[in-house]
């Protein structure tokens, strides 16, 4: 079954980000709130579903961002779903501007859940192998190149009303990542202006494994999977610092941009030599 919806949200001064336009964790919890909305509509508020035990545990994301939005936007979300055995449910969700122009596409993997248990909340339409399916896996770490580090608190006041974190705060967490691995690989906004080159968070794979442990600390691994022509695929993985189980991973897709010309270019050497070190599979080698 695939039935679909526009709900809307309005941005704030807020919700934007150092680059001046509405941070994707906007669009992600924005669109969360419409997952919900579905939920309630077939028997469950987030109300009945804490009473019960029900909860709705995020598996995995693939995401694009194709237009930058700024605050005081009338967003629209539109959502479809489908529904599988054990509770599974995939979730495909567009943001649209005033115009709409379709500014970002958020596609979730879920299963719903009564005591940690799959739980049927929504009638079974297409087989479940049809919807795990079109969630590629990410690869993992071949363990040929460094990887930079980063360690972030979790926070007991972050969390949602059933207890938990919302899937943007692994945003968050993976963000804080790719932030440190630029820190980390020294390279300052005045290193890449002399380089003219700049890269663009375009979008990318997530995939949820545990749930982040309120007090704890997250650590942030990022490294480049690779490069392919215009394109820098970057690696992350977080987990726990105290069992090192990783809690979540990404695959994420970084567009290389001249400045000056405000175009798509290849990354130059002087940059594929900054990031040699932490470079999985350098052009030329077997992936």
């Amino acid at each position: 079954m695939s039935v679909t919806e526009k709900e809307q949200v309005r941005t704030r001064f807020s919700d934007l980000d150092t680059q001046r336009h509405t941070t994707s964790r906007t669009y992600e919890d924005s669109c969360l709130g419409d997952r919900y909305r579905i939920l309630e509509e077939a028997g469950y508020s987030w109300k009945r579903m804490i009473e019960e035990s029900v909860r709705l545990q995020t598996v995995g994301a693939d995401i694009r961002f194709l237009a930058q939005q700024m605050e005081n936007t009338e967003l629209s979300i539109r959502t479809s779903y489908r529904s599988g055995q054990d509770g599974l449910l995939t979730f495909s969700q567009e943001v649209l501007d005033p115009n709409g122009k379709v500014a970002a596409e958020i596609r979730t993997l879920a299963r719903t859940e009564k005591d940690g248990k799959p739980f049927q909340l929504i009638a079974a339409q297409d087989p479940s192998d049809e919807l795990i399916s079109s969630f590629e896996s990410i690869p993992s770490f071949s363990g040929s190149c460094e990887r930079t580090l980063a360690e972030r608190d979790l926070f007991f006041c972050e969390r949602n009303p059933f207890g938990d974190y919302n899937p943007s705060h692994y945003w968050r967490l993976l963000e804080e990542g790719r932030w440190n691995f630029t820190a980390e690989c020294g390279l300052s906004l005045e290193d890449l202006v002399a380089m003219d080159t700049t890269l663009f968070y375009m979008g990318g794979k997530i995939r949820y494994r545990k749930p982040l442990a309120a007090g704890r600390r997250a650590k942030i691994q990022t490294w480049i999977h690779s490069f392919d022509k215009i394109w820098s695929r970057m690696r992350q993985e977080v987990s726990d610092s105290e069992t090192g189980e990783i809690l979540a991973e990404s695959m994420d897709d970084l567009l290389v941009v001249s400045v000056s010309k405000s175009r798509p270019k290849k990354p130059g050497e002087d940059l594929l030599k900054i990031f040699a070190r932490v470079t999985e599979f350098p052009e030329g080698s077997s992936k």
